[in-house]
């Protein structure tokens, strides 16, 4: 009797004692441009999700947008930052209107015609000089989120990040010279993200 109770607590533990929330499996890529918010935005989406899932996540940089959705289609990448402002080109759009009008459309045409997955916005881009109207956005290849469903609850944790007071100084240092990586691990555990 003891023997069947055990192989049921057993059963129970493996069927339920996993964390729910985690993402298994291989290792993530995310992709990013070579600017130093680009890189920054790479390495805290890489650090929240390693930190907060366990699951290996690796940075790769562009050169060019072209190489960077060539990776995307050969589904070499699964994760991006990318800007309403470029989105926009992309998709050769003609769209006007306040932020989040301009992101409503492009979130939802990134998913019909690239079956890309805009969560919510970094915030506005410092790489963009007074044009407040676009954003930064994390998108993710909607075919991994089968196997990780929990990568748009981690990578939400962001939303705003941009916008956070002393951002600004974080990109400087990232050009300047200072490691995106421990930039971006720094500063998430000052705020209590990791």
């Amino acid at each position: 009797m003891k023997k069947v109770i055990l192989l049921v607590l057993a059963a129970v533990f493996v069927l339920f004692g996993v964390n729910s929330f985690a993402c298994v499996g291989k290792t993530l890529i995310i992709g990013s441009l070579t600017t130093p918010n680009e890189k920054l935005l790479a390495q805290m989406m890489a650090v929240i999700i390693n930190e907060r899932t366990g699951t290996t996540v690796n940075v790769e940089y562009f050169e060019s947008q072209k190489e960077l959705y060539e990776a995307i289609k050969k589904k070499e990448v699964n994760i991006l930052s990318e800007n309403t402002g470029r989105a926009v080109q992309i998709l050769s759009m003609d769209v006007s209107g306040d932020a989040d009008s301009i992101y409503s459309a492009v979130k939802k045409e990134y998913k019909d015609q690239l079956q890309l997955v805009m969560l919510k916005p970094f915030g506005q881009s410092p790489d963009v000089a007074g044009e407040n109207q676009f954003m930064d956005v994390p998108i993710v290849d909607s075919g991994i989120l089968i196997d990780y469903p929990a990568l748009p609850r981690v990578l939400n944790k962001l939303a705003g990040i941009t916008q956070k007071k002393n951002y600004s100084k974080l990109v400087a240092s990232v050009e300047s010279g200072d490691k995106p990586n421990q930039v971006a691990r720094d500063f998430l555990k000052k705020k209590r993200f990791i």
